[in-house]
């Protein structure tokens, strides 16, 4: 039995920064601990862990890496719900960043593996950047990532993906209809339509080659376009297309077109 069980998004380490997005809890730590100061404990949540520093040590398997042997910067972890470990780096001081969730009543607790899949690898380090220079209404992006990152680990079976998903469509069309709703996240959209959120990312990604995240952020930027047209301020604009602020607005729209919205304005209006 562990010594210690860890609350939801909880790790030891100092946090630097940690945010909510959707069903996710994310941050940014570094290690307090030594190894011999670290006991066997479990987490009630599933969880990556992207070790920024070299020297982090843990059970999961990684064909390629001795036995015994520790992992350097840039590996990454997955546990599942529940597994006993003392994962550590070698010395105090490593940083790391955890992305906690849980995962579907139908998930199996599997064994902790390091993760060499090029959607999640770079899922978790674009994390990196949003959660540093995180601002409101950013909550979309950081779920969007996530949901790639989860989508590495969880299979159809265990999200009980229906080979024929006739409610895609569905959620393609509510997706689209709140889109100007102010903080829309992914979850959202799948409770409506009865699917865990990893299922509805996979499989919209798969059927219109886009996240859900990227789709409701394309849409917004199309209404705004026409907000721009109609000289509509810019602070009004970001209330009735669903952005948190100006700020947001400017960031989303550049992300889709390119240009900022004053830009778009006086190249376009």
């Amino acid at each position: 039995m562990a010594h210690v069980r860890f609350a939801p998004g909880v790790f030891l380490g100092d946090a630097s920064r940690t945010v909510r997005a959707g069903g996710f809890r994310l941050g940014l730590w570094t290690a307090a601990l030594p190894p011999e100061g670290m006991t066997p404990h479990v987490h009630e949540d599933a969880h990556f862990v992207l070790a920024l520093d070299g020297g982090y040590r843990s059970l999961a398997r990684d064909p390629w890496t001795p036995a015994g042997g520790a992992f350097g910067p840039g590996a990454l972890v997955w546990n599942p719900p529940g597994v006993e470990h003392a994962d550590c780096f070698e010395r105090p001081g490593g940083r790391f960043l955890s992305v906690s969730f849980d995962p579907p009543p139908g998930a199996s607790r599997g064994h902790p593996a390091r993760l060499r899949q090029g959607v999640g690898e770079a899922a978790a380090r674009r994390l990196i950047g949003r959660i540093v220079g995180f601002a409101p209404g950013d909550e979309m992006g950081l779920e969007g990532l996530a949901l790639d990152l989860a989508s590495a680990v969880l299979s159809p079976a265990e999200l009980d993906e229906d080979a024929a998903p006739d409610w895609l469509l569905r959620a393609h069309e509510i997706l689209h209809d709140l889109a100007d709703r102010p903080g829309l996240e992914v979850r959202d959209v799948a409770g409506t339509v009865g699917v865990h959120p990893v299922s509805l990312a996979r499989r919209y990604r798969r059927h219109f080659g886009r996240s859900p995240a990227a789709a409701i952020r394309q849409a917004r930027a199309d209404r705004a376009t026409a907000f721009l047209k109609r000289g509509v301020d810019l602070a009004e604009l970001a209330a009735r297309a669903g952005y948190a602020d100006q700020s947001h607005l400017t960031r989303e729209f550049v992300t889709v077109y390119g240009l900022t919205p004053g830009r778009w304005r006086t190249t376009f209006g």
